[in-house]
């Protein structure tokens, strides 16, 4: 009878031990798989928090696993909006390299995620999302097709969800805050589906087949720099590699842009990184206004091209020169910069005040050229 029992407590540990090693083994084979829904038949969904890009509380931003913080070098200026950038892609799928300045070649499915916000907002001194602003590539790029289509959410007072512009014809939020001890107010203005074209439009061969949307800051100049994760700083580059997200077999070289606001950086750099992702997107082949000979790309080595020496297409205040080289406060891009006027301003849409600190950049970089215009 002993005999027998032994036997049976011999039988019983060997099962629990089995039974242990196949829950690790369990364990060992399990692959996480990302909350996010997307269905490019079915979107654009009515609320935010439908596609699941965040996890916990919606207003904190916290990405959902496989989404993927991102920050170009340099950022557009947007009334002083802080901005935070993600991307998302299907499993199994990545973008592919088109060239140093062009957007990543991105697979059907992939998601860009661009929330707009203020902090130190009166009068909690709180930080509020006004709205975010979605790219989805729903279809294969043809040359008529880019396949990519932009939604835009708006986050209700509460912050506790962002809903889908359906009217589209651009919506006004009042803002005053706090920025570096300066209180600030504006009425921000989200843009009309007309205005978002207006940017991220692109026909470089004026085909019959209308203007195409694309995507402007993740293109590699502008992600070839250390973004710090919540696991530590990397290349962002290298972290797309790494996430599956980009496919490696990127150049060796790749000229890149630089934070404008980084003073170790070389002035010219800086510059040119503030215009390129300020002024590129229409100022290029296929842009809204590449009716004007100036090609304003980082990747552009034509400094005449460029503006420099380059006589007004129209005639503002009888400036000579679109950059008068050595004569900042003779210069029509600085003008247009500094203005609010919507017959001046430039950029033409996108915000309604002027960036002070931007104008200082470009007027010290124009004071600094040597070859003066005759």
């Amino acid at each position: 009878m002993k005999k027998n029992y032994l036997l049976l407590l011999i039988a019983a540990a060997f099962i629990a031990i089995c039974s242990s090693c196949s829950d690790n083994n369990d364990d060992d084979n399990y692959v996480p798989v990302s909350p996010v829904v997307l269905d490019v038949t079915q979107v654009p969904y009515p609320k935010l928090s439908d596609y699941k890009f965040f996890e916990g509380e919606l207003k904190n931003l916290q990405p959902a696993y496989k989404v993927l913080p991102y920050k170009p070098a340099s950022e557009l200026f947007s009334d002083y909006a802080h901005k935070k950038r993600f991307v998302w892609m299907p499993a199994g799928t990545q973008a592919t390299f088109s060239g140093a300045d062009e957007s990543l070649d991105f697979p059907i499915g992939a998601a860009l995620i661009k929330n707009f916000y203020y902090e130190n907002v009166a009068p909690n001194n709180s930080t509020k999302i006004i709205e975010t602003r979605l790219l989805i590539k729903q279809r294969l790029s043809t040359d008529t097709d880019s396949g990519w289509e932009t939604y835009d959410y708006i986050w209700n007072d509460e912050q506790t969800e962002a809903f889908l512009d359906t009217d589209g014809n651009g919506v006004f939020v009042p803002v005053t805050w706090n920025e570096n001890g300066v209180d600030k107010s504006i009425t921000y203005k989200i843009p009309a589906f007309t205005e978002c074209r207006t940017c991220h439009k692109n026909n470089p061969t004026h085909s019959t087949g209308g203007e195409l949307t694309i995507p402007i800051g993740p293109k590699p100049q502008n992600l070839n720099n250390n973004y710090t994760y919540s696991n530590g700083s990397q290349n962002q580059l290298q972290r797309w590699i790494s996430e599956g997200y980009l496919a490696d077999n990127l150049p060796q070289n790749i000229s890149s842009t630089v934070d404008w606001k980084d003073t170790t950086q070389p002035l010219d750099l800086r510059a040119r990184s503030y215009i390129d992702i300020n002024c590129a997107h229409c100022h290029r082949d296929g842009g809204h206004c590449d009716y004007v000979n100036m090609r304003f790309n980082f990747s552009n080595t034509d400094m005449y091209q460029y503006g420099i020496c380059m006589p007004p297409l129209f005639n503002i205040d009888d400036l000579p020169y679109i950059i008068n080289a050595g004569n900042a406060d003779h210069s029509e891009l600085v003008t247009r910069i500094s203005s609010t006027d919507q017959s001046i301003m430039m950029p033409i849409i996108g915000r309604t005040i002027v960036h002070e600190e931007g104008v200082a950049l470009i007027s010290q970089w124009i004071n600094s050229l040597q070859n003066h215009c005759e």
